[in-house]
């Protein structure tokens, strides 16, 4: 699996990079184990801060995208709220129920 991340209007540390492990690189490994041996799987994830001038509000943005053999389209889930680690966790969670319909349709 091919792994491409991207931050834009905030620094990349270390505490962002074991967010991002933690919260969607290991979940997603584990699901798509026996197909990433099969396939070339590529996996984007990019964390924005849609302000630089705005403190409060919905100011996080995390956005996955996941290209899977045997589909057309790339499986897609994004985020914006009011903190970068709840904006982390919307899209896991929109992103395991979509790999969970993928396979379920594939397995068949």
């Amino acid at each position: 699996m091919r792994i491409l991340i991207k931050t834009t209007n905030f620094g990349r540390s270390p505490a962002v990079e074991a967010l991002i492990e933690e919260k969607l690189v290991r979940p997603v490994t584990k699901l798509l184990k026996r197909l990433d041996e099969k396939a070339d799987i590529q996996f984007d994830i990019e964390l924005a801060r849609t302000t630089r001038h705005h403190r409060k509000g919905k100011i996080w943005r995390a956005e996955a995208q996941l290209s899977l053999p045997y589909q057309k389209k790339m499986l897609r889930a994004e985020a914006l709220t009011e903190s970068l680690r709840a904006s982390v966790d919307e899209v896991k969670y929109e992103l395991l129920g979509e790999i969970k319909k993928y396979k379920e349709r594939h397995s068949r």
